[in-house]
């Protein structure tokens, strides 16, 4: 049974429970139940409208996908929500990589993080278990030196999710980054992640996820990764990579440029232009994709 841990910074309390089965049947896992989770902890804090979202009792929400850390196929995201400090809205970002699965192996699918640290920390998960540490020493360094430093502290198989300076000064439109390039930027996520003293998330998994039927999630497994084999454009993700959809989207007018005045570049990149500044397409968790460009 997935569980959800309810982190108070400001206490260092960690309340751990199994997440109900009629909720994630309701809302299945990733941003569906991180919505409804959000809702009733911004309620509990008063009149959402007037709360600002550098308060801390503005709930902070990482939630992996129901599926995440299985053999499912392209199942490797994660959400983090909160209310916005960029839009003062819903704020709601959606991330690749390995966090999600490591997250998940530890025990827990779903963390939701209230209050503010007395001092620059990060939450190390193993385990089922979840502790407050002090990031002195992180605090201040880019992102992928966090990252870097919480590997070297905790070992091989440590993934973490982490701000850089401009979380930690609560730029709004900081985001949450895990590896080199996955990003969680929608909204100011890091710069909420940042209000509360918080450089970083630190998730070492070992602990295998249940599966219910798994000759079931197996036959599955081999069907859809055929359809996506076959699919077109994922052909083509997987030669040329993400740009190909920005190249896409910039075609059809469906992007925002010039603080949101117009919706597409006149002069822009090329997607085919970027293959020669890489040697290799590499894949997020368990993704039959492989969109991401190792550069040289």
């Amino acid at each position: 049974m997935p569980q959800t841990a309810l982190i108070d910074l400001s206490s260092r309390h960690v309340e751990i429970s199994p997440t109900p089965e009629r909720l994630v049947r309701a809302f299945l896992g990733g941003r569906g139940l991180n919505m409804h989770y959000l809702r009733k902890h911004l309620r509990q804090a008063g009149d959402p409208r007037h709360l600002d979202p550098f308060d801390p009792a503005n709930p902070l929400i990482f939630g992996a996908g129901l599926l995440t850390g299985t053999i499912a196929p392209n199942a490797a995201r994660f959400n983090v929500s909160a209310k916005s400090p960029e839009s003062l809205g819903l704020g709601d970002a959606n991330c690749g990589g390995f966090f999600a699965a490591a997250m998940r192996k530890t025990g827990f699918d779903r963390l939701i993080i209230l209050g503010k640290a007395e001092r620059p920390s990060y939450l190390f998960v193993e385990g089922g278990n979840i502790t407050l540490r002090e990031a002195d020493g992180l605090w201040g360094t880019t992102s992928p030196r966090a990252q870097e430093m919480l590997k070297a502290a905790h070992g091989p198989g440590t993934v973490s999710a982490v701000i850089g300076p401009a979380g930690e000064n609560k730029v709004r439109m900081a985001s949450v980054m895990t590896g080199l390039k996955n990003t969680a930027g929608r909204g100011g996520m890091g710069a909420v992640m940042g209000s509360k003293n918080l450089k970083a998330i630190a998730a070492k998994g070992g602990e295998p996820i249940p599966v219910a039927d798994k000759p079931a999630l197996t036959a599955a497994r081999k069907e859809q990764t055929k359809y996506l084999q076959e699919s077109r454009v994922i052909q083509v993700l997987g030669k040329v990579g993400t740009p190909f959809l920005y190249e896409v989207s910039n075609r059809l007018g469906a992007i925002r440029t010039r603080n949101s005045q117009d919706n597409s570049f006149e002069d822009t990149l090329a997607a085919s232009e970027i293959e020669k500044y890489s040697d290799k397409m590499l894949a997020c968790t368990s993704c039959v994709v492989h969109c991401r460009h190792r550069n040289t």
